[in-house]
């Protein structure tokens, strides 16, 4: 709690902007949500002199490329581009060809053509779900010192109404927060793919992201990637703030349960996460002082509970930066919930099967996230005719896709998944 009261919603020393480097923020998108419109405006509106949008559609979707261009037309400005399945929409440029199809992250896959066209050496890597204030880039700039290289925000979210909001600002508030700045703060690899700033020349060492595609937990690996090359992991100042507009107790649920899944094939000590929540360590408590102290082991445990919960409370609030938007009472509903539902979620994650639920698809996780598909990433298709109209213009372009397969990712990123002393990035 300390060291998140030390490190969230400092202010950054500021500099000449004119001599901080441009950053490419590719925008990995997978479908219309009620808030994305809203999400993506906050984008075109960042105090940063020099940065790109490079947002990617998995899948020709109409509504979503309408509503992306909407945007583009409303700030023309902001350079932007904007890339459907292997292809570029841009008049008069040449669409670009992708080997993408022996790659199994549908997230890498999603990306990799506005990677391959990134113009700055910085990259941010910026979910749909989030949405970004001003001056939020220009404070991950700042954190990226010269032995720095990579710069990731701990996931948050913003103020949205009802229950379901108010469990899962519990969550990445306390228990979540918690974890995730105590391993940050003691340097072991925890590193969230959601919003993270990247210097591209440590993933084009390796092969660019393609190299990452075989992994579902693609964020660990690229910060393993970074962090073996020499450079710091550094946490930002803001917390990421997720937006999303469509979301429920049991989503929440199924979610923390595929984290789980993933952390446990990072790392065995994810068997052990259980006996670090509140209550378990409460009854271990009341037994351990009871036999050694003779002291009342409920008395001890109800101590305990309480003193974990003013805590988680201060916690949140320094994660919020300010007032919470629920009253205490309901924070406490919202926290006992939280952590008795972890218990399912262990359960659930410990006894079920490897396989995963993502972006619509399914896979089976082997050692180290390695991913089995069980189903098939949508091929582009066939030579369509793509009208792209423009404020100036209207071309006409053929598409064209290609079969070809991707290299594996080598050795030196299969090596990490053996080590026990790193803790799982979080899919998200």
């Amino acid at each position: 709690m300390s060291y998140s009261l030390y490190k969230f919603h400092r202010k950054p020393s500021h500099s000449n902007l004119k001599e901080i480097p441009g950053v490419s923020i590719i925008k990995p998108l997978t479908g219309l949500d009620t808030n994305l419109y809203e999400n993506l405006k906050t984008f075109f509106n960042l105090q940063y002199p020099r940065y790109e949008l490079l947002f990617c559609v998995q899948e020709h979707d109409n509504e979503l490329i309408d509503l992306i261009e909407r945007l583009r037309e409303e700030y023309p400005d902001v350079d932007s581009q904007l890339f459907v399945g292997s292809q570029k929409f841009s008049s008069g440029d040449k669409l670009l060809k992708n080997d993408t199809m022996d790659i199994k992250n549908p997230k890498i896959y999603n990306m990799l053509p506005a990677y391959e066209k990134a113009q700055y050496p910085y990259i941010l890597i910026s979910d749909s779900g989030l949405l970004m204030h001003e001056h939020t880039l220009y404070d991950m700039v700042m954190c990226m010192t010269d032995n720095v290289g990579l710069v990731h925000q701990m996931p948050f979210t913003c103020d949205r109404k009802g229950f379901a909001a108010s469990v899962e600002k519990v969550y990445f508030g306390t228990q979540h927060a918690r974890m995730y700045m105590t391993i940050n703060l003691i340097g072991i690899n925890c590193v969230t793919g959601m919003s993270c700033l990247i210097r591209k020349e440590c993933i084009d060492r390796v092969g660019g992201l393609r190299a990452f595609g075989h992994y579902i937990a693609e964020d660990y690996y690229i910060a393993y990637e970074v962090a073996k090359q020499g450079w710091k992991l550094r946490v930002a100042s803001t917390p990421a703030q997720q937006n999303s507009g469509e979301y429920s107790v049991s989503t929440w649920i199924d979610r923390m349960i595929r984290w789980c899944k993933l952390r446990m094939r990072l790392s065995p000590l994810a068997y052990l996460e259980p006996l670090q929540e509140c209550f378990s360590s409460a009854i271990l408590a009341g037994i351990v002082t009871n036999y050694l102290f003779e002291w009342n082991a409920l008395v001890v445990a109800a101590c305990h509970i309480l003193i974990w919960f003013i805590l988680d409370y201060l916690m949140l609030r320094i994660t919020q930066g300010g007032a919470l938007p629920f009253s205490k009472f309901e924070f406490a509903i919202a926290w006992l919930l939280r952590e008795f539902s972890s218990f399912y979620i262990y359960f659930k994650a410990f006894t079920g099967s490897s396989i995963v639920k993502w972006r619509g698809k399914e896979y089976r996780l082997g050692s180290g996230t390695r991913a089995e598909e069980l189903s098939s990433l949508p091929l582009p298709p066939p030579a369509p005719s793509l009208l792209v109209e423009s404020s100036s213009s209207t071309t006409l372009s053929s598409s064209s896709s290609s079969n070809s397969t991707l290299p594996v990712a080598g050795p030196h990123l299969l090596s990490s998944s053996s080590s026990s002393t790193k803790q799982s990035s979080q899919l998200v």
